[in-house]
């Protein structure tokens, strides 16, 4: 079975953060707003948009020291369109969900057997600086984004994705076992909605809820996350929150045909 530690190459998290800085179309980025916003060293900082320059996902803004997301992006880009329908209508309800409940909200999707953020929004009033990033992905038996996205899974489906990625260990309240998981998955499919009780890190808790296409298949999940403290003050006022967004993002949600 996988070790999800085990083949975490920490170059490549830095250089994925890196490129997630660019969050808005036509932004351009110094050498030192990165190494600032990251927290990396301007060495550390200069390697990496040298070689990722040399891939085309980073370009120089002529006659300047400033870089902007170059045309290998667009062309990945092109690849994931496919997720973009889903993004751009959930964004309304994904500023309203964060408005409401003040905390971290996030959009994922099942790919690879692990959770994919298409979409992240944090509060400005008191955001927790939660370490996520568009692109990239988190385990699913740890996470309640995961966990509603893995219910939707039949037997088989499920299996190989245990198989692939088994069940590190994060926190004392992390899910180690297949039996304890699928009394979880039944759960979420009874309750609609899944939730991570400081399963990934100490101190964080979220709630997740499915979103359903209008054939009824489960495409992707919303997250509400934030301290423990604060979450569990008012978690029922989460819950019905999270759900209700989901609910609007699949009322809205038309899949485009292949």
């Amino acid at each position: 079975m996988a070790n999800y530690e085990k083949y975490r190459v920490k170059v490549l998290e830095k250089a994925f953060l890196l490129l997630a800085q660019f969050k808005e179309v036509g932004i351009s980025l110094s050498v030192k707003d990165l190494s600032e916003s990251l927290g990396y060293n301007k060495t550390s900082t200069l390697r990496l948009i040298r070689n990722l320059e040399e891939f085309a996902y980073l370009e120089r803004v002529e006659g300047t020291q400033r870089y902007k997301l170059g045309f290998g992006i667009y062309c990945l880009g092109q690849l994931a369109e496919s997720y973009e329908f889903i993004r751009k209508v959930a964004r309304p309800f994904l500023n309203e969900l964060c408005d409401l409940c003040e905390e971290t909200v996030h959009l994922a999707v099942l790919k690879n057997g692990q959770a994919l953020y298409i979409d992240k929004i944090e509060s400005q009033n008191k955001a927790l600086r939660i370490i996520s990033a568009v692109g990239t992905s988190l385990p699913c038996h740890s996470s309640g984004l995961g966990k509603v996205l893995l219910s939707a899974l039949d037997d088989d489906q499920l299996d190989r994705v245990i198989e692939e990625w088994g069940f590190q260990k994060f926190t004392e309240n992390t899910i180690v076992d297949e039996s304890r998981l699928l009394e979880e998955l039944t759960k979420i499919r009874e309750q609609g909605y899944g939730t991570d009780n400081e399963e990934i890190e100490y101190g964080l808790k979220c709630v997740a809820a499915p979103i359903f296409d209008k054939q009824g298949k489960v495409v992707a999940a919303v997250s509400v996350s934030g301290p423990k403290e604060r979450m569990d003050h008012n978690f029922d006022m989460y819950i019905q929150a999270v759900k209700k967004a989901a609910w609007h993002i699949s009322e809205n949600l038309v899949v485009p045909s292949n």
